[in-house]
């Protein structure tokens, strides 16, 4: 686990790179869902030095991510975003860095954006003491949770379902499973699950590119919950990057929940917080 002082600065082009990622990931993931066919109508649209997505409607991945941090936005991308989100019966949402151009916020504004929520990024070099620390978490003592990568079909689709069950405290419905399936057979990413005593209990997901390590999928079965499951995957996951090559890893969550809690656990740093801002599809009057 790094040292505070370890830590680099955040910066706007530690910021970006971030954003950058994350904007990539979701690329990749909606070519992903449309050529595996769960979403086969799955679009990017890339604006403001960022890009807006539509999976399906209603989907609660639709939105839009990194806009305004390689520069000023114009008010007519706004308005273009705008009308992609109209063109697919959905209001327009966006994910805004606090580190983005002050244009964006301008223009978010001017038509109307309100917030409706927030997300804490956080993020972690990856030195060695990382992969020495934490360890690969195969469940050495009695008891402890075991980590495997799930490399088959088969494998796949239990953690799908895993994931979809701890996400939704164990009641998800047919749009929850169909979302989990279409991250579970992206052939970009790295499914983990993790097992108590031989039972299935978690998951987590890893995504690799240009030296960053992108966590996402966590999920723990309620019945499983507070055995140490996901700080095992964690783990896990950080040996596995740091093995790779990377040198950072990025995680979000709500914040001030059990996830971002068991994230500073495990060594991450709060780097900022993103507003996700909607803006009404009819104006109010």
């Amino acid at each position: 686990m790094s040292a505070v002082s370890d830590f680099p600065l955040v910066t706007l082009d530690l910021a970006r790179r971030i954003e950058r990622m994350g904007v990539d990931d979701l690329a990749a993931y909606a070519a992903e869902a449309r050529a595996s066919g769960i979403y086969p109508d799955a679009t990017t649209f890339r604006i403001g030095g960022g890009a807006a997505y539509w999976y399906s409607p209603g989907n609660i991945v639709n939105g839009s991510f990194g806009l305004g941090m390689s520069g000023p936005v114009e008010q007519e991308e706004i308005a273009a975003l705008i009308a992609f989100f109209e063109d697919h019966g959905e209001s327009a949402s966006v994910n805004v860095c606090p580190y983005a151009d002050p244009s964006l916020r301008r223009w978010l504004a001017e038509y109307g954006f309100v917030a409706t929520d927030f997300e804490t990024v956080l993020y972690q070099p990856l030195c060695r003491e990382v992969a020495e620390k934490c360890g690969a978490a195969e469940g050495g003592a009695e008891g402890a949770p075991a980590v495997r990568l799930a490399s088959t079909a088969a494998e796949r689709e239990l953690w799908a379902t895993l994931e979809a069950r701890g996400f939704t405290d164990d009641v998800a419905d047919d749009a929850g499973h169909v979302l989990a399936r279409a991250i579970a057979l992206r052939t970009d990413s790295l499914p983990f699950i993790g097992s108590v005593d031989g039972e299935p209990a978690g998951t987590g997901m890893l995504v690799i590119k240009d030296g960053v390590a992108m966590f996402n999928g966590d999920s723990t079965l309620p019945a499983m919950r507070g055995r140490g499951v996901q700080t095992a995957i964690l783990a896990h996951r950080l040996a596995y990057a740091r093995e790779a090559g990377c040198d950072l890893a990025v995680i979000e969550a709500s914040p001030g929940g059990i996830s971002e809690r068991n994230q500073q656990r495990a060594g991450f740093r709060v780097a900022y917080t993103r507003v996700s801002l909607e803006r009404a599809r009819t104006p109010l009057s």
